[in-house]
């Protein structure tokens, strides 16, 4: 029974549960992709069917992570199925933890919403800022629960990404931002040039002539 229900793996490598990151990172990917999907879809068709049902998977999937053992999550299943052939990355489990009970109480306040058939500006921030989070972890490694946790918490040994370990390099990242500020320059530089010497005649604005064209000999026939 104690097996079942735990949070983490206990290695002969770490005196602490860990939890296995690239599985972690995997699951965040497949279920941002899957959030994505259906948001797009409530966007075309104006259905909440499989936005809802996402909702629900998400909702039970962290509460299998959090209240029972993370191995027996649907989607941590199929991540680490995706990323067998990858040599575990080990992280203490601690802050995934806390993260993902962050990720419980998000779940329930969508169930709320759910629920009650409620649509409003705080449903649609709470699915992104879901699918934030999601796309955070995996495609930048960022597990910003674990970052929280950091700061309310000292007693840390391996966190995901080394930031209990690393400080940040900022004379190195001062360079980065300024080479950055400088391609932003470049780019806006070609976008002002191809919108004003090349498409400044666009297939866009000739279909919007067109359609005005059309509406005023709609009107000329009507009267």
């Amino acid at each position: 029974m104690n097996k079942i229900f735990q949070f983490g793996q206990k290695i002969d490598q770490y005196e602490f549960k860990v939890i296995n990151e690239r599985d972690a990172r995997a699951s965040a990917g497949i279920m941002f992709l899957f959030g994505i999907i259906t948001l797009f879809s409530f966007i075309m068709t104006k259905n909440l069917f499989w936005a809802n049902l996402f909702t629900i998977t998400f909702i039970i999937e962290f509460i299998i992570r959090v209240f029972v053992n993370p191995i027996y999550a649907p989607y941590m299943i199929l991540g680490s199925i995706i990323v067998s052939n990858q040599e575990p990355d080990w992280v203490e489990a601690s802050p995934k933890k806390f993260a993902w009970i962050l990720g419980v109480i998000l779940g329930f306040i969508m169930s709320y919403f759910i629920l009650y058939d409620i649509m409003t500006p705080a449903r649609l921030i709470t699915c992104l800022v879901c699918l934030v989070l999601l796309y955070m972890e995996s495609v930048f490694g960022i597990c910003l629960g674990c970052i929280i946790y950091k700061k309310l918490n000292v007693k840390l040994y391996k966190c995901p990404g080394g930031v209990c370990e690393m400080t940040q390099n900022k004379t190195s990242n001062k360079n980065k931002y300024i080479i950055l500020v400088g391609f932003l320059v470049l780019f806006y530089g070609v976008f002002y040039s191809l919108k004003t010497y090349k498409y400044h005649n666009t297939t866009s604005s000739n279909l919007t002539q067109e359609q005005i064209d059309e509406m005023e000999f709609d009107k000329e026939e009507d009267e």
